[in-house]
């Protein structure tokens, strides 16, 4: 556990803004804004001193950094809303919305800092982290640099997803892929294949680490061979798979799973009679001509639910007991049993 932050005073948040101690004062009891003698732009300047100093020494500047006002930060690293991540993000934030109804919290959702480069910066001078009680950080990949601040500062805060950005301790809920990976991959050796294709989108985080490490394991293990292949090669797969003599195509999601069957169709291979397919990922919400894929049912709204609920721990108890708490929690998938893989002897292509 972190030492605990050296708590400073409003002396040095003085020395930081350039301004009066007095001033300091007058502004951290006066949240308002009332008192029109301190003008605008010397309120700003103390603010920022406050947050750059992490500032939450007395009751006026717990006040003042929204400390008591039961108000939850929810921060996403990319874009969330847009039509092509509302199918990751959508159920997140659905749970994370009714878990702060049901607990009476408001939910402030971080806009402010630009996306730059395919990613936002938690500690962007216009996110205003310190105007809540704690914070969800959602994101296919995070800042260690962020999170390693984050703990040592210890602010209260809760990841979506397992982490490994950092060797810091970061509190999180995620999903485990590896057990229902095992299942797919089990419930076509048992229908008979025992040559595949895994597709895959390159990416270095934990759950694609993750999924990628279930089919190397089963191909060690004998129970099936699989074949890497990039997405970048989607249009050789029915190439790919006379050459190896494969039976099955998985892909790492249900988005790119569509893409290899719409490769395959165009290339004349029946889908699932010829190859079968399935995805390492949610498939609720896709199908493909009329047939429901085989895949994972994931929990996200139950993710985001007890991610919220262990926030409220973290918020409500003392830093120095945060290690008692369990605050590293995977929540397991469950295999959706799709139309897409099909029975076959041992053998048949």
């Amino acid at each position: 556990m972190p030492t605990k932050p050296r708590r400073v005073t409003q002396r040095e948040i003085a020395e930081i803004a350039g301004v009066s101690q007095t001033t300091v004062s007058v502004v951290l009891n006066d949240r308002d804004g009332t008192n029109v003698r301190i003008p605008e732009e010397t309120r700003a300047r103390v603010r920022r001193a406050l947050e750059q100093a992490t500032y939450v020494a007395d009751p006026a500047a717990r006040r003042l950094a929204g400390l008591d006002n039961q108000i939850i930060g929810v921060f996403t690293y990319e874009e969330a809303l847009s039509p092509e991540s509302l199918d990751f993000y959508g159920p997140l934030l659905n749970g994370i919305e009714r878990a702060a109804e049901a607990i009476g919290w408001d939910l402030l959702f971080f806009t402010s800092s630009p996306v730059e480069n395919g990613t936002r910066s938690l500690f962007h001078r216009k996110t205003r982290l310190r105007l809540t009680d704690g914070c969800i950080l959602l994101g296919q990949q995070m800042v260690g640099s962020e999170l390693e601040r984050l703990v040592a500062e210890q602010f209260p805060f809760v990841a979506v997803g397992r982490r490994d950005e950092t060797a810091a301790a970061v509190p999180y809920v995620g999903v485990d892929y590896v057990t229902p990976a095992d299942a797919v991959i089990d419930v076509a050796a048992n229908s008979g294949h025992r040559q595949a294709l895994y597709v895959h989108r390159g990416r270095d985080t934990a759950t694609a680490r993750d999924r990628r490490g279930a089919v190397e394991a089963a191909s060690a293990a004998g129970r099936m061979a699989f074949m890497l292949v990039g997405e970048e090669r989607v249009a050789e797969l029915p190439r790919l798979a006379r050459a190896t003599e494969a039976t099955l195509i998985i892909a790492e999601d249900a988005f790119l799973t569509e893409d290899v069957i719409l490769s395959l169709v165009g290339a004349g291979v029946d889908v699932p009679g010829e190859i079968s397919v399935a995805a390492f990922g949610e498939v609720r919400g896709h199908r493909t001509d009329g047939r429901v894929l085989t895949g994972f049912r994931v929990p996200r709204k139950k993710v985001a639910a007890e991610a919220l609920e262990l926030l409220q721990q973290l918020v409500t108890t003392d830093p120095q007991e945060w290690a008692d708490l369990d605050t590293q929690r995977l929540l397991a998938a469950e295999v959706e049993a799709g139309d897409t893989i099909v029975a076959r002897s041992a053998g048949l292509s």
